[in-house]
């Protein structure tokens, strides 16, 4: 029987051709010369940030003393009256060392400032091992309270008085002041209440311990004008503030004998009678 044409090809599904959908293109493409540009300018910016950070206080080290250089650093020029500062950071230290040492420079060091609290409960495990011995290597000692803007200014207070037994000839009580807390404002009127618990415990004013620019921008109030300054400005010839200040802490890379770790190193600014007047008579 002859086949009937088309029969055998009545179920088959016809085949369909889909067109292929092409990728579509970006509406703008970046020119290579502003790609260039945007990846020149950010590590233009990355280089200024990390010499900032990282580079610019070991450059100032390296530049040449045009001075005296004694404690592997460059004195500022002008005067004649250097200390310390240390904290347990310092390690143990020895006190007859320092003294003795310096004594043989030509710029012996005078005073020492130590930290004994910080906040309402952290005393410094150091502080009276410092104190004893640099008081009996002829050291004038001076005390410091790390403050803590969120911690009671009384209760703060009172912790530096019930560790702190200043003696005659001592520096008056120093205030270290570098975080701000919740404002300014806060700051000052916290700080305040604390500085007048020590004024009326000591009988004494006391000092207060900030940088240039922290003063500058939190401190720079007529009501701490009444207070001894001592100010942190490292790497240039003198502190940038307007304020009169006594001691000028001008690095923190001094090599003592006696102490291992490096140390802050400061200048006092001031007559002997300039000097006594910071001093528990």
């Amino acid at each position: 029987m002859p086949a009937v044409k088309g029969k055998h090809n009545k179920n088959k599904k016809k085949r369909v051709s889909v067109p292929i959908k092409k990728g579509r293109k970006p509406s703008y493409i970046i020119p290579d010369w502003l790609h260039w540009l945007i990846t020149a300018a950010i590590l233009v910016i990355l280089s200024i940030a990390a010499y900032y950070v990282f580079l610019r206080p070991y450059v100032f080290r390296l530049k040449p003393c045009r001075g005296t250089k004694e404690y592997g650093v460059c004195l500022p020029s002008g005067f004649l009256c250097y200390g310390i500062d240390v904290s347990h950071h310092q390690g143990k230290i020895d006190w007859a060392r320092v003294a003795e040492s310096s004594a043989e420079s030509g710029y012996p060091i005078r005073f020492v400032i130590m930290k004994a609290t910080e906040s309402d409960t952290f005393t410094d495990p150091d502080y009276q091992v410092n104190i004893t011995n640099a008081r009996n290597a002829g050291l004038v000692c001076g005390v410091y309270h790390f403050y803590d803007p969120g911690t009671s200014p009384r209760s703060q207070a009172q912790h530096f008085i019930n560790t702190v037994k200043l003696q005659k000839g001592d520096f008056v009580p120093v205030i270290d002041v570098e975080r701000t807390g919740r404002s300014s404002a806060d700051l000052r009127q916290d700080l305040i209440i604390f500085i007048k618990e020590l004024e009326s415990h000591y009988g004494v004013k006391p000092m207060i311990y900030a940088s240039a620019k922290f003063h500058r921008r939190h401190l720079n109030s007529a009501e701490f004008d009444s207070y001894p300054l001592w100010v942190a400005h490292y790497y240039v010839v003198r502190p940038v503030t307007d304020k009169q200040w006594r001691i000028w802490q001008f690095t923190d890379h001094a090599n003592i004998d006696g102490i291992k770790e490096y140390t802050d190193f400061n200048v006092f600014r001031g007559t002997e009678a300039d000097f006594n007047s910071i001093r528990i008579k």
